[in-house]
């Protein structure tokens, strides 16, 4: 893109809400930049399957959002896979480790990102055993036995998917069941290579060579200790708002850490908006481009007719 330096709409991350407001921008004429710094899809691209986004039955994650990135770039929107380290609300730039990039407005679409069990060596796994993505690691232990951390809808796609794959999928989860939609959690409990753990914590990830070979597992009921032999881990234990970008900004966020917007996604920065999971409410890819198109349509009006809609009621 020449004179990258010079755009009209900056958005920032490459999720469906980055790539949705990136398609508007580019359908509508702006010269348009999205910002991504850890890959393409955000967390809606590892995800097994989607079953419930309008116009397809069900499509993996992936898949999904390089339809949504490739439709991006055919507009005419540009990629740069670069990580925003500040914005300045008042000169309106994103800085980047190339420089400042001035815009005329912004969208931030950082997304949430995974949250970890807390394990003393859980960092030093990951690629060794431990992963939080089933679609992306799983093939890797075709015919091994695995485990699964979680019960949420999430968690219960990542062990559907892997009981297709693995020989063997433990499901540990704190609760006494699942707490995925009813259709999520009958598929599970009819798998037959699928062994529940509930009521059961993770308390240790023993490795031997640096690689994972078993879990100390606490069931919370009876205090009783397992050692189960697996050769992976993957944890779907929930997410985060990933907002400290617009923190140091001085971007309002609420109790949860999530950036607050009113109805038109505006933050308290005016030409500045936000949209996705870093927003909280209700995290879906539906929810995340909805709030997209607002946000990119509000940007629009912003940039061509200086139009700053009214302060409407925080999300």
């Amino acid at each position: 893109m020449s004179n990258k330096n010079e755009i009209e709409l900056a958005i920032i991350g490459g999720g469906p809400a980055g790539l949705t407001a990136a398609i508007y921008g580019g359908r509508m004429g702006l010269k348009t930049a999205l910002f991504e710094s850890k890959g393409f899809g955000g967390l809606a691209g590892t995800a097994p399957k989607i079953e419930n986004y309008p116009g397809f039955d069900s499509i993996n994650g992936l898949e999904l959002t390089e339809k949504m990135r490739k439709q991006a770039e055919n507009w005419g929107t540009s990629f740069f896979f670069n990580e925003v380290s500040a914005i300045n609300p008042k000169e309106m730039t994103v800085t980047t480790y190339e420089g400042d990039t001035k815009a005329k407005a912004i969208i931030i679409a950082t997304g949430s990102k995974h949250l970890t069990l807390g394990l003393s060596n859980e960092f030093e796994l990951v690629g060794n055993g431990i992963s939080y993505c089933a679609t992306c690691d799983g093939p890797l232990f075709r015919d091994q036995v695995v485990a699964t951390v979680g019960g949420s809808n999430a968690a219960g796609l990542e062990v559907i998917y892997l009981s297709g794959i693995a020989k063997k999928v433990y499901l540990i989860h704190r609760r006494h069941c699942m707490r995925a939609e009813a259709c999520i959690a009958d598929e599970v409990d009819e798998l037959p290579n699928v062994e529940p753990m509930y009521n059961c914590v993770v308390e240790e990830a023993i490795t031997k060579d640096n690689k994972l070979v078993q879990l100390k597992v606490k069931n919370l009921e009876t205090g009783e200790i397992s050692n189960i032999d697996v050769k992976a881990l993957f944890i779907a234990i929930g997410v985060e708002p990933q907002s400290d970008l617009a923190k140091k900004a001085g971007v309002e966020l609420d109790e949860n850490n999530c950036i607050k917007v009113n109805r038109n996604q505006e933050t308290n920065f005016p030409g500045i908006y936000a949209a996705g999971d870093v927003t909280g409410g209700i995290r879906q890819v539906t929810t995340a481009t909805g709030e997209a198109t607002t946000a990119a349509m509000n940007a629009y009006l912003y940039i061509k007719q200086g139009w700053y809609g009214p302060e409407g009621q925080s999300k």
